[in-house]
């Protein structure tokens, strides 16, 4: 299994959607939370860099800064289509997150990632602090108990 820079996996969930308004909020969270699933159920990442503990919650900074001009608008770029690339693993996990998440706002996926116990709550309050790293290991016990309950 390969691990994927963030803004593969982003523009593959970006594809995947097409046709739905999808802002940066949607496709950040949707990214960490992929990379959250892969972890819990995998035990490997899914994306190359790390996930920062920003304010308003888990943050890709590269995704972040490839979309952060679309503000709270739905991203209007066509997407590059990486389903070659990713692995059938990949492209599985990615595809049964959106669906599960589907009906979901970027302000609701946001706040399910600031809920108490999450890896954003852990690293944020537990003393590091805003752009802090959270680390995979957070991150996949976390989804692991997820996975399990």
């Amino acid at each position: 299994m390969n691990v994927y820079p963030s803004q593969v996996v982003a523009e593959q969930i970006l594809c995947l959607r097409r046709g739905l308004p999808t802002t940066p909020m949607h496709v950040l969270k949707l990214s960490y939370i992929c990379h959250g699933w892969m972890l819990g159920i995998h035990g490997i990442p899914l994306i190359q860099e790390s996930v920062e503990a920003w304010r308003y919650g888990p943050v890709i900074p590269d995704v972040y800064h490839r979309y952060k001009s679309f503000q709270g608008e739905p991203i209007d770029v066509f997407p590059i289509d990486h389903s070659e690339s990713l692995s059938g693993l990949g492209n599985n996990l990615i595809s049964a997150v959106l669906k599960a998440y589907e009906d979901y706002t970027g302000w609701q996926l946001s706040s399910i990632t600031h809920q108490p116990g999450t890896p954003w709550h852990k690293v944020y309050n537990g003393g590091y602090g805003e752009n802090a790293i959270i680390p995979n290991k957070v991150i996949k016990e976390y989804y692991e108990g997820r996975a399990r309950s």
